[in-house]
């Protein structure tokens, strides 16, 4: 979709030039309303004889992706790779890792650091100073609570000995390992933030093992003693990072179950439930010390741990697959959107494939209970549907090199009615979504639909062509073509050999002088099923409201000279 040229921070206008900025801007940014579009549409960006101007903005650095005054012709072959220009400010150049040195400027890591994606759109005016107050406030805390270790120890025998530093030395260690503890989560706490929102039920099995590797290290003391502070730092940091992960999801999962917004009666039941569970687990705790100290086999404390800490993760699984969770992340929106474009067409009645797709969709309990296996716990991508990478940079999108300016015409110009650009890539199975500035959560659910119809056709995950895939599959740009689509917009097997379908469809998909016919078929399939879609996600019981997906930070701009 092409925008009147308005000057903004980055972005270079030159006459008669078409101006496109991929930008990095800060994941959770209120994004600019746009009116909603149902398809692809004519755009400015795609006519032959305009220049194209690709300017790629990653933390405060720039480059030009396509350096040179001379006009490109559209077919261009030409491509650019992304390592062979150099960002334009302090630090330019690119480390190893494909980012600018010299990195973004302090100020801007500390807001990164410190304060939400978004501040101060996505928080309420008073998060600020209540976190200005709350830093004095927790440090005068560490130091009572310094006080009172060291105090503890003392009376419980530490500095008996020939010398009076013993406790001393004893609480120094104790506040050092609790240090190397705060440190992991404060690591947490910058590195991770929408990521609980979308998958609550991996991220708190992920802290859970953290915090079961951590236990085990500080378990072990007891058969090493002499590496107590090594050991003890050690458990205590892997904990650190798995409660730093573990108290946020426990959050959003307090969230989930307030149905009428009672946060407040949640938490405190919360609070009940937990102090009963604890006031057993101590009786319980008392009862094993006493037996273990009774058998006098002190290296029996490390194979008893082991025993309760496994049942205490399988616990945890189980209590964690019980959840149900009417929002829309990616795993489920993949799942859903799978499902629409292989429901089987109407073989008659009212509402045609439309009905039929609403009947099929799975519910908010199927879906919950295919995404809560272990399998899928464990993995980031979904267990059924499209695997996408979202918010890409325009390199990484087509294989890691920008490609040549004609390709980036069609692409802009089949995509102008959305706010991303998909580019499929049917080798990997995987679809690589560049999302455009002010894309919301309704442009990346298309974006995932149309990915799922994609891996329809092509045949799923790491493979091209099979059954679903025919000769037909990528000759006609419509789809309603002989070869057939059902109600919800999905081919429909044509009956064609699978080798002779992946041939036509790598012959498709490998046009480098313009859109892959698969993928233009693929915008039409989205503009005539994606309302279908929606309706079929409410009426099965989902929120379609509620999107928490995390996408990457880049974003492209485009934008007509005037």
């Amino acid at each position: 979709m092409a925008h009147s040229g308005a000057s903004g921070p980055g972005l270079r206008f030159r006459r008669d030039a078409q101006v496109v900025v991929a930008q990095a801007t800060p994941q959770g940014v209120a994004p600019k309303p746009r009116a909603p579009s149902s398809g692809p549409g004519p755009s400015r960006t795609g006519q032959t004889g305009q220049r194209l101007v690709l300017t790629e903005l990653l933390g405060g650095q720039e480059r030009d992706l396509l350096p040179g005054p001379s006009v490109t012709p559209l077919g261009s072959a030409s491509s650019t790779s992304s390592s062979d220009v150099d960002y334009v400010g302090a630090g330019a150049g690119l480390d190893g890792s494909g980012r600018p040195r010299g990195g973004p400027p302090p100020l801007l890591n500390l807001r990164e650091l410190f304060l939400p994606p978004g501040y101060p759109d996505t928080v309420t005016p008073d998060y600020l100073a209540y976190q200005l107050w709350s830093v004095p406030t927790h440090i005068t805390g560490h130091l009572s609570h310094a006080l009172v270790t060291s105090s503890l120890l003392s009376a419980v025998g530490v500095s008996a000995g020939p010398t009076a530093t013993v406790a001393l030395s004893a609480s120094i260690k104790w506040i050092v390992k609790d240090g190397v503890g705060a440190l992991g989560r404060l690591i947490v706490g910058s590195r991770f933030s929408a990521e609980f929102d979308e998958d609550p039920r991996r991220w708190r099995m992920v802290a859970e093992l953290l915090s079961t590797c951590g236990l085990g290290l500080e378990v072990a003391t007891v058969l090493y003693p002499q590496y107590f502070l090594a050991l003890a730092c050690s458990g205590k940091f892997a904990q650190a990072l798995g409660k730093g992960m573990g108290k946020p999801v426990f959050r959003v999962i307090q969230t989930h179950f307030a149905r009428a917004q009672n946060v407040g009666a949640v938490a405190a039941k919360e609070e009940v439930w937990e102090v009963a569970a604890q006031m057993a687990g101590l009786a319980a705790s008392v009862a094993v010390l006493r037996a273990l100290e009774a058998s006098g086999a002190a290296d029996g404390v490390v194979g008893t741990w082991a025993a309760i800490q496994a049942v205490h993760v399988a616990l945890r699984y189980r209590a964690l697959a019980t959840l149900q969770f009417p929002s829309l992340s990616l795993k489920r929106a993949a799942i859903l959107a799978a499902a629409h474009v292989r429901a089987p067409p109407a073989t008659g009645g009212a509402g045609g494939g439309a009905a039929a797709a609403v009947q099929l969709l799975p519910g908010v309990a199927e879906v919950n209970a295919e995404e809560g296996s272990l399998a899928s716990v464990l993995s980031a991508d979904p267990p059924e549907g499209p695997r996408l990478r979202l918010g890409c940079g325009v390199a990484e999108a087509f294989g890691g090199a920008v490609p040549g300016e004609g390709l980036l015409r069609a692409y802009a110009q089949a995509y102008g009615g959305e706010a991303y650009w998909l580019v499929w890539a049917p080798e990997e199975g995987v679809a690589r979504v560049v999302l455009k500035e002010g894309a919301g959560p309704r442009d990346v659910l298309r974006a995932v639909w149309q990915a799922a119809w994609l891996e329809a056709r092509c045949g799923g995950r790491g493979g091209l062509g099979v059954a679903e895939s025919g000769a037909g599959a990528v000759a006609s740009s419509s789809p309603h073509h002989s070869g057939g689509v059902n109600g919800s917009g999905a081919p429909a097997d044509n009956g064609r050999g699978a080798l002779e379908g992946s041939r036509a469809v790598e012959a498709a998909l490998g046009q480098q002088e313009g859109l892959p016919g698969v993928v233009r078929e693929s915008l039409e399939a989205l503009a005539a099923g994606f309302d279908g879609f929606v309706s079929a996600c409410e009426r099965a019981g989902w929120e379609v409201g509620v999107v928490h997906i995390k996408t990457g930070r880049a974003r492209l701009r485009e934008a007509a000279a005037a």
